[in-house]
């Protein structure tokens, strides 16, 4: 008999039934089951709680249990994360203009915002996977969020040109404004959504609610800012994007410090 079988035999044995020869017999040269076996048969001599303390235990994890609401099918609370998003987008819109919509050619209407469409579509889908504990993610968040910037910086730079700017710091600044006033409330909006859910990591889900959010406020600017020079582009447009992420990444720090005093 082998240390495998006698395990086998041991959590199909019953009380202090009489061994069998083969299994008596490899207790004699085998220490480690031996030693097994000396611990089980102890096992039943170990003091048992008292009633009064089993009840307190129980009433202890009773009291903090409350029913919670079930989190809603993926697709809804991806359809959450569009209205938002496109709300957010068309309020931006209205308020600031839409100057450098006419501006964009058909074919770079197409490449920024196809490009802006697909990145909020991982972002949220990476989003809504984080707050339900077990779905499995086709990227692992910093590798998307990272990704998505790369690619935004790639098309920016196929798409626009160097030009002559007088007021490189003042417009951009501006613009820079404008963005994060949008993605603010964008952000608010999709915690909502996402407080909902099991949150896990805190500082993770912030820097993609903060991306999505700033993806928001990114397409507001390319709909309303007509200057096309690609280093007011990436600096200050792209810029939204990275300072939202990496707000929502401390504002989930935050958040989980507080968590973790509580406890």
């Amino acid at each position: 008999m082998i240390c495998r079988e006698m395990d086998d035999f041991i959590t199909s044995r019953s009380g202090n039934s009489v061994l069998e020869p083969r299994p008596a017999e490899h207790l004699i040269y085998c220490e480690r089951c031996r030693s097994l076996t000396r611990l089980l048969n102890k096992a039943g001599d170990w003091p048992r709680p008292s009633e009064c303390l089993l009840r307190r235990i129980q009433i202890g994890i009773l009291q903090d249990l409350k029913p919670i609401r079930p989190l809603a099918p993926f697709p809804i609370l991806l359809f959450g994360c569009a209205i938002i998003f496109l709300s957010v987008m068309a309020v931006g819109v209205l308020l600031l203009g839409m100057h450098g919509w006419g501006a964009l050619s058909l074919v770079q209407r197409i490449v920024v915002f196809v490009t802006l469409a697909a990145s909020a579509v991982l972002l949220a889908i990476s989003m809504v996977r984080q707050i339900a504990p077990g779905s499995k993610q086709i990227f692992a968040a910093p590798v998307l969020l990272v990704t998505i910037l790369l690619v935004l910086i790639m098309v920016f730079a196929a798409t626009f040109r160097s030009q002559q700017e007088s007021a490189f710091l003042a417009s951009g600044v501006m613009c820079m404004k404008n963005g994060l006033m949008c993605s603010m409330p964008a952000g608010f909006l999709l915690w909502l959504i996402v407080r909902r859910g099991a949150i896990l990591y805190y500082k993770l889900i912030g820097a993609v609610v903060g991306g999505l959010a700033g993806l928001a406020g990114l397409s507001v600017l390319e709909v309303n800012c007509s200057n096309f020079n690609i280093f007011h582009i990436l600096a200050w447009h792209g810029g939204v994007v990275v300072v939202s992420s990496l707000g929502g990444a401390l504002a989930g720090a935050a958040v989980e410090s507080i968590e973790r005093c509580r406890k």
